[in-house]
């Protein structure tokens, strides 16, 4: 659902959505249950559904978004579907850019392209990829997309990592040339990168708010020196929502999911033993995440980085947001086995007293 803004642009809310896996014998119920949110997201005006990659812990178990994509693109009508991100070093570029397209052609054009380089040490560890070669293997997988998809003649491609022959790739995105590219950053240097190469920037749900102003002001700088033009749904903004009608009923419905959602992210996040010293120099902003004796302030996040509360509390925040250039947000909703019902009424509550203050 788009809706007006205060400054004439339309503001938009959509799912950041992920499944984890509190009791090992639920798996089944919290797969069902997440596409049910989203269908019912869907029905009450949200824009946007977008899934979250993670592999090899209880922290996030959907290992196939474009899978579970291709079956949200056959039950759902009209909401956009993204992937929220697509890890992009783990991915073989040419099998990645047939099954993008094949999306996005199933769901005549609804998909929204995100992707990442990862940041968990685990996953790279489990897959004997150096985490030295992420960002080359991300720029190197982001080349090969972008032949695949917009090519009128057979290509080659010698890359580092790659190489392909005479290669020609069907399907074709619907969206011309492809669909939309978000990408994940938040260091100056990754979002120059973004800037540079004239793609759209998601920022994470774990950005303070008072970040969120000073990022998208440096993206806009970034882009106009990289000569490109700043526009309306170029940045999206992920965060954790719920909304109930007591605050007291907010922080009880979502401190003990949360908190665990959180302490279980160190799982696979962390490298062994704690031990930040494995993580590559250009992970350094990632080393005080990952040391042994991190810990999360449930109180500190509610109040800087989370939209829990009230209806009246997160239209205040969201205007907020508004006024530092936001237009787009997407809501972390499905957190730690919360339960089913309270994550629908919350959705309903939110679309019922929040939507509408940013109507025409």
């Amino acid at each position: 659902m788009g809706l007006f803004c205060s400054n004439g642009s339309y503001m938009k809310f959509g799912l950041f959505h992920s499944i984890q896996l509190p009791d090992p014998k639920q798996q089944v119920k919290y797969y069902k249950d997440a596409l049910a949110q989203a269908q019912h997201a869907e029905r009450l005006g949200f824009d946007s559904v977008w899934i979250t990659e993670h592999h090899f812990s209880r922290h996030g178990i959907v290992s196939a978004t474009l899978s579970l994509l291709a079956y949200l693109a056959a039950v759902t009508n009209s909401i956009r579907l993204g992937t929220g991100v697509t890890v992009l070093p783990f991915h073989n570029p040419i099998q990645l850019a047939e099954e993008v397209a094949t999306v996005d052609l199933l769901s005549d054009g609804r998909l929204d392209f995100g992707a990442g380089r990862g940041f968990q040490w685990g996953e790279f560890h489990k897959l004997n990829i150096p985490m030295e070669e992420a960002s080359r293997r991300f720029e190197e997988t982001m080349e090969v997309l972008n032949k695949a998809w917009t090519s009128t003649e057979p290509f080659d491609h010698a890359g580092e990592f790659w190489r392909f022959n005479d290669m020609t790739v069907q399907p074709k995105p619907v969206q011309l040339p492809h669909p939309p590219i978000f990408v994940a950053a938040s260091s100056e240097a990754s979002v120059n990168r973004v800037a540079r190469n004239d793609w759209n920037l998601m920022i994470g749900q774990g950005e303070p708010f008072a970040q969120v102003e000073e990022q998208i002001q440096f993206y806009k700088g970034a882009l106009a020196e990289a000569g490109h033009e700043y526009a309306e749904e170029r940045v999206v903004v992920a965060r954790a929502m719920y909304t109930a009608p007591t605050l007291p009923q907010s922080r009880q419905d979502t401190e003990a999911p949360f908190m665990w959602f959180k302490q279980t992210g160190q799982e696979v996040g962390a490298p062994r033993d704690n031990n930040v010293e494995l993580l590559p120099e250009e992970y350094r902003a990632y080393r005080g995440r990952f040391t042994r004796d991190v810990s999360f302030n449930y109180d500190e996040m509610y109040e800087n980085v989370m939209l829990f509360g009230t209806p009246d509390d997160l239209t205040t925040r969201i205007k907020d947001l508004e006024k530092s250039g936001v237009d787009k947000i997407i809501f972390f909703i499905n957190f730690g086995g919360i339960e089913h019902q309270k994550v629908l009424d919350s959705l309903d509550l939110f679309a019922k007293e929040v939507m509408p203050n940013f109507g025409a």
